[in-house]
C-alpha cells in the first residue's frame, strides 16, 4: 500500500470536512524523512520514506480548522453538530501526533 493510500485510510480524507488528494500529497512531502540508506528526500535514489503519523496529525488539524468555521447543526435537523466534528478531528490529530516520528519503508 502506498503512503498516499495509507494516509487516505488514516484520515477519512474524503469525508467532510474533506481534503483533496493534492493537499494530502503536499502534507506527505512536508513529512518526508531520510530513507533507511541515509538518502535525503532531495537526493537522487531517495526511497520514499515519510512520517505517516505526523502527516496524519497534520491532515486532521486541517480538517479541524475547516470544521471550526461552522458551529451549527449541518444540515438542519440532521443531528450532526459541527462543533463535535471539530472536537473529533482534534482528538484524531492528538492520537497521531503522539505516534509521530515512527516511519516505515514502503516498497
Amino acid at each position: 500500500m502506498s503512503y498516499l493510500d495509507q494516509l487516505k485510510l488514516l484520515t477519512a480524507w474524503d469525508t467532510e470536512p474533506a481534503v483533496s488528494e493534492s493537499e494530502l500529497n503536499s502534507i506527505l512531502a512536508d513529512n518526508a524523512l531520510i530513507d533507511p540508506a541515509g538518502a535525503k528526500p532531495a537526493d537522487a535514489g531517495w526511497a520514499a520514506t515519510y512520517d505517516i503519523n505526523a502527516a496524519a496529525a497534520s491532515v486532521w488539524l486541517v480538517k479541524a480548522a475547516r470544521a471550526a468555521a461552522t458551529v451549527e447543526v449541518d444540515p438542519p435537523g440532521s443531528g450532526i453538530v459541527t462543533s463535535k466534528v471539530f472536537d473529533n478531528c482534534r482528538k484524531m490529530a492528538r492520537i497521531f501526533a503522539g505516534k509521530r516520528n515512527s516511519s516505515q519503508a514502503v516498497a
